[in-house]
Formats: C-alpha cells, sequence, structure tokens
C-alpha cells in the first residue's frame, strides 16, 4: 500500500548492512532492526525468493534462534519488514503536514509528496514483500490495520479544513489511498516524472475534498 522511506542500520551504508559485524551486544531493539535492515537488503538483491531466516541470521552474523526467537516464521519476518516500512512512511507524513503550511491545498500537496517520495525510496522491495504475502490471512489482517491507521491519518490532516458527512469520511479515505497507490506506482515504474505524480494526486485530493470544505 505505502511508501517509505530507506532502512538503513545505524547509519550504515546501503548495501554494506550485513557486511558490517557489530562488535558491541545489541539490545533486543537494535538486534531487531539489523535483522530487518538485512532482510530488506536480501529482498533488494535476491528477490523475496532468496529470502529465509536462515539466511538473514548468517548474513547478520548471529544464530538462526536469534532470527525465529524474533520473527517467528518467515511469514512473520515479511509482515514485521512490511509494517516497518509502513511505520517509516506515517511518519514521514507526519513530519511533512507538521511543517507545512495550514491550508486544504497544502495540505493535500504535502501528503501527495510524502506518499510519491516514500514509495520512490522504498523501491521495488516494498511491492515484492507484499506479492510474497498474498493470500497470507496474518498479512490481511495487518494490512487492513494499517490502512485504517492511515485513514484515520488523512481524516485527522484534513478536518480543520473540511466537514464530512459520515459516508464520505469513510469514503473519502479509501479512494485517495487507492489512487495515490496506483499513481505512485506509475512513479515508480518509470512511467510517469515524480512531479507528474504529485501533481496528479494533489489534484485528486483536493478536488475530493474542496465540496466539503468549511466556508463553502
Amino acid at each position: 500500500m505505502i511508501c517509505w522511506a530507506e532502512v538503513k542500520y545505524q547509519g550504515e551504508a546501503r548495501g554494506n548492512v550485513s557486511e558490517t559485524r557489530v562488535k558491541k551486544r545489541l539490545s533486543k531493539e537494535e538486534r531487531r532492526d539489523q535483522l530487518l535492515a538485512v532482510a530488506r537488503e536480501i529482498v533488494r538483491e535476491d528477490g523475496t525468493e532468496g529470502l529465509t531466516l536462515a539466511m538473514v541470521a548468517e548474513r547478520s552474523g548471529v544464530t538462526k534462534p536469534v532470527a525465529y526467537e524474533h520473527f517467528g516464521s518467515r511469514e512473520g519476518l515479511l509482515i514485521a519488514l512490511y509494517e516497518t516500512l509502513d511505520a517509516q512512511q506515517m511518519a514521514a507524513a507526519e513530519a511533512a503536514l507538521a511543517a507545512g503550511e495550514p491550508s486544504l491545498a497544502a495540505t493535500a500537496r504535502v501528503l501527495s509528496q510524502s506518499y510519491v517520495d516514500c514509495c520512490l525510496s522504498a523501491g521495488p522491495e516494498f511491492s515484492a514483500i507484499s506479492a510474497a504475502l498474498e493470500g497470507s490471512e496474518a498479512m490481511q489482517s495487518a494490512k487492513e490495520t494499517l490502512r485504517r491507521a492511515y485513514y484515520a491519518q488523512l481524516r485527522k490532516a484534513f478536518a480543520p479544513f473540511v466537514k464530512l458527512p459520515a459516508p464520505e469520511a469513510r469514503a473519502l479515505p479509501v479512494a485517495i489511498v487507492a489512487a495515490a497507490d496506483a499513481i505512485a506506482g506509475e512513479a515508480a515504474d518509470g512511467r510517469i516524472s515524480r512531479a507528474a505524480a504529485v501533481r496528479l494526486l494533489t489534484g485528486i485530493i483536493t478536488g475530493a475534498m474542496a465540496p466539503y470544505a468549511v466556508g463553502v
């Protein structure tokens, strides 16, 4: 669904995550971050077909039980990767909104830029991870939870500028995310430019919200 910034482990350069062996003892959270960064590196290089907990453990310099302790299964690892990328996108959107101009048009533009930029920076790994989990009941549940969180973020962002009736408050975020996925996907595949994607998405969001603008 979503777009996400680059995953890097403690500032290591892209592509070098697994080459650096951490000498100090890592906390559980730090170890999880390292394992996720290595897992994403593997997906980037070999696709999801090459991703196993054993491979992640080997390239991270830990034993297999450590990887299994964190994720339980390959499916659990893929879901954790998906959720991590989603969290990055949500955080990027929040930061962009906090720094932006408080208006309907500016909010639509900031959210569009954030969405497209996160998708472009995430690269093909996200699509590969999502595709690998198609048919997984656990993944569908995770996706639904994440989507609902993003719908709530959209409602909160536009609340100062529009008054949405209940049906539209439910439907518009769903429609916006669907459009954002399609447009950002076109940009990620190189079929349209980043600027065109942002412009198109901004226009769609603004057009959808404008009839409900406060004072109109």
